[in-house]
């Protein structure tokens, strides 16, 4: 009786299969699976329709005429038989900027001769030595000096932010630019398209309240260095630039005597919804060395001597004229008598 109904199940597995094949088999095809791909069959054309090159003429018409040949074009760089081109260079080495369009004085360059800065370092003998940097670029432009005046001019410019370097008998002198600016670019920016937001300075007051909410900022949030110093502040009622010295003279990981951590950097703020936030920063110098050297160094950071904008917009030269101070004060930077090695610590 167990082997008959065993028998009767395994028929009926097998009629059961049968029949699910069948159904597989007869089921019409995936709706959703993409077409097979027909062969061009072109139709009757019409007389009035012009025969095509590619296409075959009627019976009893002639046969279309063959494509004219493209004009040659002019060579492309890198293509068979193309000559070698160089940029158009400027004298600093660097491309030149295609020459606007006619009567667009939007994105014109300045002329040469408004693209100056000059002025008058006093007492001469105290500016051994001058140069402009424009740390964008990385460019450095030499100055001299006359010995007697102290008058300088440095001519034909490129367009960027520069700051006057000055070498001293106790050490370095250095411009910083401090424009509170949310971009370094907004100097570049043509004057019909700065906005209150980019490039134009915005109406009102920076009050002491605005002073005491970003020193809190600086000086209250917990940082690794034990040290910081806001050594200047410059400010528009929206945005501010804090430059911030930030010293490491406790025991750290790995120190060797006495040995410190230094950095020089601009803090950036902007005031949203009222309240004071940190936009971004710039580290301009870092190094680490031994605290006795260190505080050898003469090294001070001046405002005045820097954010020297040559740009869109100038009516005519930047006139500079600065009293170079007999020694250096810790307010200012170092307060040493011996040149910083600023090559060496300079990230930029």
């Amino acid at each position: 009786m167990i082997e008959r109904r065993a028998w009767v199940a395994l028929l009926a597995a097998v009629g059961l299969a049968c029949g699910v094949a069948a159904l597989v088999l007869a089921a019409p095809a995936n709706p959703f699976a993409p077409a097979e791909p027909k062969p061009h069959e072109p139709g009757p054309r019409s007389p009035l329709e012009p025969a095509r090159p590619d296409q075959p003429a009627e019976p009893g018409e002639a046969a279309p005429p063959a494509p004219a040949a493209e004009p040659a074009g002019p060579e492309e760089p890198g293509a068979a038989g193309a000559g070698t081109r160089s940029p158009d260079l400027d004298a600093a080495g660097y491309a030149r900027l295609p020459e606007p369009a006619a009567g667009d004085k939007e994105f014109e360059e300045p002329p040469a001769e408004v693209r100056v800065i000059r002025g008058r370092l006093t007492p001469p003998d105290r500016a051994l030595e001058v140069h402009l940097v424009e740390r964008m670029l990385d460019l450095k432009v030499p100055v001299k000096v006359d010995k007697a005046t102290g008058a300088f001019e440095a001519k034909n410019l490129r367009m960027g932010t520069y700051c006057l370097v000055i070498r001293t008998p106790w050490g370095r002198l250095e411009g910083v630019d401090l424009t509170p600016r949310l971009s370094p670019y907004d100097a570049l920016i043509p004057p019909t398209y700065r906005t209150e937001e980019i490039g134009l300075p915005v109406p009102g007051e920076f009050t002491d309240e605005d002073r005491a909410a970003i020193r809190r900022i600086v000086h209250d949030v917990k940082r690794y260095e034990n040290k910081v110093t806001d050594m200047a502040i410059s400010a528009t009622p929206q945005t501010a630039c804090v430059l911030v010295e930030l010293l490491m003279d406790a025991p750290f990981h790995g120190r060797k005597g006495d040995e410190i951590t230094w950095r020089i950097e601009k803090w950036y703020y902007d005031k949203l919804y009222d309240a004071w936030t940190t936009f971004r920063s710039t580290c301009l110098y870092r190094l680490r060395a031994s605290k006795a050297e260190w505080q050898s160094w003469g090294w001070q950071f001046e405002p005045k001597l820097g954010g020297l904008d040559v740009t869109f917009g100038m009516k005519g030269p930047i006139e500079i004229a600065y009293e170079v101070p007999a020694k250096p004060t810790r307010e200012k930077g170092l307060a040493g008598s011996t040149y910083p090695p600023a090559d060496k610590a300079r990230t930029w």
